[in-house]
């Protein structure tokens, strides 16, 4: 289940992001957090089995900083757990934080979609350009 918490700070940051840099570019930020987000979320467990913790705590951190942007404080936490361990290697809770920190946004992941969805349809009927 997503956390409650963060989706209602994403729907406010959302609205404060509207005002401030407008639908068009919102629409792209959000396009590549998403994007980039998943590939992260696949890397994590291929970095931890080939045991390139530098990278693994890199990833971690992209993905902290791009959840901030969008107010999403449970997963921005639950990935400086995971770039925290990473910096310890052979740390036996990696494989769990990983799991959780995936898990977390597997649950967040529909309702941002959701989100991006509704911008660019409302990009579409106002006629401006996502792109």
């Amino acid at each position: 289940m997503p956390s409650t918490d963060d989706i209602e700070r994403f729907g406010r940051r959302v609205q404060d992001l509207l005002q401030e840099i407008g639908p068009a570019d919102l629409v792209e930020i959000l396009d590549a957090y998403l994007i980039d987000t998943r590939g992260r979320m696949e890397r994590l467990p291929c970095l931890l089995s080939d045991r390139d913790y530098p990278h693994l705590a890199r990833c971690a951190h992209s993905i902290q900083g791009g959840s901030s942007i969008f107010g999403l404080h449970d997963l921005e936490r639950t990935a400086l757990e995971v770039e925290l361990a990473a910096g310890l290697p052979e740390n036996p809770d990696l494989f769990r934080l990983i799991a959780a920190l995936r898990n977390r946004y597997a649950d967040l992941e529909p309702e941002l979609q959701a989100a991006h969805a509704t911008l660019v349809a409302s990009l579409r009927g106002s006629g401006t350009s996502a792109a």
